[in-house]
């Protein structure tokens, strides 16, 4: 549990980790590596610009994210993995640090391949036709599920559930859109993911 400028009360951190244990609390400090290897929570400001959200996710690539108090859409959009904005029960804020836990830390297979796409997944590593791109905890499931369809097309409804997971979490559509644009713009071939308008999207099998 991170936070720019006041941290949250000390009952919140008591409440948590009853719920969690474990969870610590400490001031954000960029500068530094990010701690462990689970889920941060970031507490920020309502006004955090999209510059400094977006500095925040890279600063903790591999790890699980969730914002704070900050715009959802914003955050979302800058590549958190969930966020959260108004009073929250304890056990709520809990549910979603172990939904985001278990998306990340997802057993699956070594290596997954399909056209020019290998994903490791112990390494959290990614290459298209040989060139590595490294990527945010969602990017990298959004990218899983994809791969694991092998060319079939997937809603955005499909790539919610298995990349979001936890239904009843409220992630809308839009973020599905919002991962698939930033990851259009890292790959070195954009194309790999293709639009099948009006359905979803699927990887090329080139």
């Amino acid at each position: 549990m991170l936070a720019q400028g006041s941290l949250p009360a000390d009952d919140v951190v008591r409440e948590l980790d009853r719920e969690l244990p474990g969870t610590q609390a400490a001031p954000l400090d960029l500068s530094a590596p990010p701690p462990g290897s689970g889920v941060l929570l970031i507490w920020l400001a309502a006004d955090a610009s999209p510059a400094v959200l977006a500095e925040i996710v890279a600063w903790a690539s591999g790890h699980g994210l969730i914002a704070c108090g900050a715009d959802p859409e914003a955050a979302l959009a800058a590549g958190f993995d969930d966020a959260v904005v108004g009073p929250l029960s304890t056990r709520e804020l809990a549910a979603r640090v172990r939904a985001v836990h278990r998306r990340v830390h997802r057993t699956t297979p070594a290596r997954l391949r399909y056209g020019a796409v290998v994903i490791d997944a112990d390494t959290h590593a990614m290459w298209v036709d040989g060139e590595p791109h490294t990527l945010t905890a969602m990017e990298l499931s959004v990218m899983r599920a994809l791969v694991r369809a092998r060319g079939r097309t997937l809603s955005r409804g499909d790539l919610l559930d298995a990349a979001w997971g936890d239904g009843d979490l409220d992630v809308s559509e839009r973020a599905v859109d919002n991962v698939i644009l930033r990851l259009r713009r890292k790959l070195s071939r954009p194309d790999v993911i293709q639009t099948v308008r009006g359905v979803g999207f699927r990887l090329s099998d080139e």
